[in-house]
């Protein structure tokens, strides 16, 4: 009987390192995703958007998930030299990440606030809160998304930790 506990218990502990490994090994994403870029209580003012993601995502046991790479929106024109557009973003409790891009220009320091992404385990599903954001009026992206009442579903998806209310 001894041996038989022995044997489940090194059974046991050996599943619970495998799947601490797995969870905790950083994955690759590399995606690009249709959406559109839109504003809240607007639904006529659509834009059709490509979003290409390219990076890792790493976890801790107890930590929240970081994506370190690159995150580029067609059409967007970011005051960011090209060469430093790698960022790192660490989600928090309600799965909201800052996009913040950091680097020197003319050897100064500068900070460049994009907005709040959220995504799913996978980053099959994204939706951006663009800049200075608002529930009721604010501008956002999301893909995969072709119409407003797709992209407000993700969007209540990806967000329901963070919003009070969905949003319309």
């Amino acid at each position: 009987m001894n041996n038989k506990i022995k044997v489940v218990s090194i059974a046991i502990l050996s599943m619970l390192v495998i799947y601490s490994i797995w969870f905790t090994f950083p994955k690759q994403h590399t995606k690009t995703l249709q959406g559109i870029s839109y504003q809240l209580g607007n639904e006529e003012a659509l834009q059709e958007v490509t979003i290409s993601i390219d990076g890792e995502v790493k976890r801790g046991l107890f930590a929240k998930k970081t994506f370190e790479g690159t995150l580029e929106i067609q059409g967007e024109e970011l005051p960011v030299p090209i060469g430093e557009r790698n960022i790192t973003i660490k989600f928090n409790e309600n799965g909201q990440g800052i996009i913040v891009y950091a680097g020197f220009s003319d050897g100064e320091p500068y900070t460049y606030y994009y907005g709040s992404i959220f995504a799913n385990d996978d980053f099959t599903k994204v939706t951006i809160l663009k800049g200075s954001w608002h529930a009721k009026d604010g501008n956002m992206i999301t893909a995969p998304a072709k119409n407003y009442t797709e992209a407000l579903n993700i969007s209540n998806e990806l967000m329901k930790n963070f919003l009070r209310n969905p949003l319309k």
